[in-house]
């Protein structure tokens, strides 16, 4: 027999991670319409400014903790809920430039 489950902090979880998703679409939504932008943010990334990458994406609107890593094919971004909020998810994607 299972024990009885308690849906609280799934259903938090559920409801945080939709603000991380706005945040994603935003970011995919700016890399995918702004060239200039696409282009700058790779070129730093390419040149390993890991702090010019996270503020030229936080420009954004981005408000969540970011944690981001690039290799000479992808781009890793990783959103959690901002400091002082239950770390209750996490949502992490990754775009290809190559």
């Amino acid at each position: 027999m299972y024990p009885n489950v308690d849906i609280t902090q799934f259903t938090q979880s559920a409801k945080a991670v939709q603000k991380l998703l706005k945040e994603a679409t935003a970011i995919s939504t700016k890399i995918g319409n702004d060239p200039v932008f696409a282009k700058q943010l790779m070129e730093k990334a390419q040149q390993s400014k890991q702090e010019e990458v996270q503020k030229q994406l936080q420009s954004i609107g981005v408000e969540s903790e970011m944690k981001i890593s690039f290799n000479p094919n992808t781009i890793h971004i990783t959103l959690s809920p901002k400091k002082g909020e239950s770390p209750c998810c996490q949502l992490t994607f990754s775009l290809y430039w190559r």
